[in-house]
């Protein structure tokens, strides 16, 4: 930017100068053209045969205006061309003012760059008024909207009639601790806010027969080849076909490693309800009284949509005197349990080596804390 105002400022100063010689030269032609003219009027005096002295008088005059001109025009040249010395001055003065012009030139410039961002700042900051102008428009229909709202509902509990309170839930603190010994544990599971006993050595009990019955009768279907064993697959697909059930439960057989296992799925409104557990003549309450308990305590496993009915169970129980401990588990958890008997699925296992040393015998563990 610097180097193109010199340029600039170097080409108005050539142009400055051509200004004054060319005024010079012009001058010059003047000068010279008045010569000739005054030599030509000279001429045709000589060459006149008669001389009027009126015109003799005023060429006189003519020739001193003239002469006057020439005078007049030598002055001009000679101020217009300088020596030098002041054309040097001239040039000094001339740059000195350039300068001058352009460290002004250039504080506007940065005023200008300055106002530029103002008024950048100043637009942004105006478009940010006008977006929270909107915001709190819409801020404002929404609190309006709230408030009509909030008037709404407090007329209509105005209206209400209040609601008789329900009786405040008892609910004891766990206090973790293992069961007496020699006790053994009954199971209910709390699931579709319901609760369902198992009753499970009948189940085993029936399973294991059906079992063995359907490897002894189809050993020729089931076995393929002796060397391994029963086929799993077939096996559980045959004994699944025949639905198997109790009161509570549809139980299904599937295959872990080459045992039998049993799946538990409580039946939908097979379970004892809420009204029922409460109710002082309920079949649930005369099944628990059936039970022994100094030889049961009550194990409850509860789902995450049964804590309700779970609690209601529990004030029943703490009521006659059992003993309970509750397990939480996943919504997607099942019962499951083991069938025994002789049935194995798949090769017998190689058998182990007699001269392979015994582990050590692991000590006994603490007993786990099964009642709260």
């Amino acid at each position: 930017m610097a180097k193109r105002k010199a340029a600039q400022e170097d080409e108005g100063l050539d142009s400055l100068l051509d200004t004054m010689f060319n005024v010079v030269g012009i001058l010059i032609i003047v000068l010279v053209v008045v010569q000739i003219g005054m030599q030509q009027s000279v001429q045709q005096i000589a060459n006149s045969i008669s001389v009027d002295p009126a015109a003799l008088e005023k060429l006189i005059q003519e020739l001193e205006e003239v002469h006057q001109d020439k005078l007049k025009v030598e002055s001009n040249i000679q101020e217009l061309n300088p020596n030098e010395a002041d054309l040097a001055e001239l040039i000094k003065r001339i740059q000195s003012e350039t300068d001058s012009k352009e460290a002004v030139l250039k504080s506007q410039q940065g005023e200008l760059k300055q106002a530029l961002v103002a008024q950048e700042n100043a637009l942004e900051m105006q478009k940010k008024a006008e977006q929270n102008k909107e915001e709190r428009q819409k801020l404002s229909t929404e609190l309006g909207s709230s408030l009509e709202q909030i008037a709404k509902l407090e007329a209509t509990l105005d209206d209400t009639p209040p609601r008789a309170q329900r009786p405040a839930k008892v609910v004891n603190l766990p206090d973790p601790r293992p069961a007496p010994e020699g006790i053994k544990e009954a199971i209910f599971v709390c699931s579709g806010n319901q609760v369902y006993p198992i009753v499970i050595d009948p189940i085993r009990d029936a399973a294991k027969k059906r079992s063995e019955y359907l490897a002894e009768k189809g050993l020729r279907k089931y076995v393929d080849d002796p060397q391994q064993g029963i086929n799993a697959e077939k096996f559980v697909k045959d004994f699944n076909e025949r639905p198997f059930q109790d009161d509570y439960f549809r139980i299904e057989m599937y295959a872990a490693g080459r045992d039998p296992r049993l799946r538990l799925e409580p039946k939908e409104n097979a379970g004892f309800k809420i009204a029922e557990i409460q109710s002082p003549r309920s079949r649930f309450r005369k099944l628990l009284s059936q039970v022994d308990p100094n030889q049961f305590y009550f194990k409850f496993i509860v789902l995450p949509d049964s804590y309700e009915a779970y609690v209601e169970t529990r004030h029943v129980t703490d009521e006659m005197g059992y003993l309970s401990g509750w397990d939480p588990q996943n919504q997607d958890w099942k019962y499951t349990t083991w069938v025994g008997g002789k049935v194995k699925f798949g090769p017998e296992p190689p058998p182990p080596d007699p001269n392979a040393p015994k582990p050590p015998p692991k000590p006994p563990g603490p007993k786990p804390n099964v009642l709260d």
